[in-house]
């Protein structure tokens, strides 16, 4: 065989090559359209078999000083829109707070996203839908023995009652608070919301349905010593708030038991439920949540006692939850 003979030879197996790769190359794309067509015709006539996300959390009971707001006891941007966001997601974000109603932010206390409300360290389940209240006050007959303690004791007293934070208006100075080292929130939260009581001790012994009754100290030893004589009392629960105070509710109240009579309440069981909190007064609820969290600048109690720590309370907590939970 001549080189031309060679040549022709080669360029029709050239030729041959290209035909066959081309039909080749066709049918795979005829069987790739058709697969597309069966998937596209299949996702059309039942959308239903795609798996929806199913979040793990439906209530996110959330405290508010030290946790939900900043250092400035604001709520920020970021965590009210966030709160609206879990809401679109089918949560149930719920405010846990030892404030009585009164002192709640306005912007909190008047989210459209936000429905239920615990308040007075759980003394009162609120739904603001309804308007109904679901109290577990202490008994005058007991609140009456806990003022004849405090006699005792050189002590900063305060009650919550009727939704209102009420005070000694005789002892109302900045050096007051500064002695038995009063938080400057609260001081702050007080010159704005309080109720100010001229004969305080008479209206706290007369005073029905009380929520807290708040006590700070000014010597350590002191609160020790008398902590022990309440808890003789019997029927009371003491949450620190501070480390120079303690808020004494009904041993059947508490962030915890009011956070798991709600979740019965509207049908949640325990496994999903969250809870978020910074300091000694949240830590029923840490323990009663299907997950308990504490924040990063917790006291050290939480986060012996929490399931994980979150970020700080600098650090828009709803808009973390948000992100990790609820994305």
């Amino acid at each position: 065989m001549d080189r031309s003979q060679c040549l022709a030879l080669g360029g029709r197996s050239l030729q041959l090559r290209i035909l066959f790769e081309a039909f080749r190359y066709h049918k795979q794309s005829q069987h790739q359209r058709n697969l597309n067509t069966k998937r596209s015709r299949r996702n059309a006539a039942a959308p239903n078999f795609r798996r929806k996300h199913v979040n793990p959390y439906t209530i996110v009971a959330s405290d508010l000083d030290g946790t939900l707001l900043n250092n400035q006891a604001e709520i920020s941007r970021e965590n009210l829109d966030a709160i609206s966001r879990i809401a679109e997601r089918g949560g149930e974000f719920v405010v846990a707070t030892g404030r009585t109603y009164a002192e709640i932010p306005e912007m909190v206390r008047n989210h459209p996203a936000i429905r239920y409300m615990i308040y007075s360290n759980g003394a009162v389940i609120l739904d603001k839908k309804t308007g109904e209240k679901v109290y577990t006050c202490i008994p005058n007959s007991l609140v009456c023995r806990i003022a004849d303690l405090l006699t005792e004791y050189k002590v900063h007293i305060s009650i919550r009652h009727q939704g209102d934070c009420c005070v000694d208006e005789n002892y109302q100075e900045e050096e007051h608070y500064q002695f038995f080292r009063v938080d400057r929130c609260h001081v702050d939260v007080v010159a704005k919301c309080g109720v100010f009581i001229h004969d305080f001790d008479g209206y706290m012994r007369a005073a029905d349905n009380v929520e807290v009754v708040s006590i700070f100290f000014h010597d350590p030893a002191e609160k020790e010593a008398c902590r022990a004589k309440l808890q003789d009392l019997g029927g009371l629960y003491l949450a620190e708030a501070s480390p120079s105070n303690f808020e004494i509710v009904n041993a059947k109240a508490g962030k915890g038991s009011a956070l798991l009579a709600l979740a019965e309440r509207i049908g949640v069981p325990r496994e999903k439920t969250m809870a978020l909190g910074d300091s000694g007064n949240d830590l029923t609820m840490i323990r009663a949540a299907g997950l308990g969290l504490a924040t990063r600048n917790a006291q050290k109690i939480l986060f012996d006692e929490a399931d994980g720590v979150i970020c700080s309370n600098e650090e828009h907590v709803a808009k973390y939850v948000l992100e990790t939970y609820f994305g």
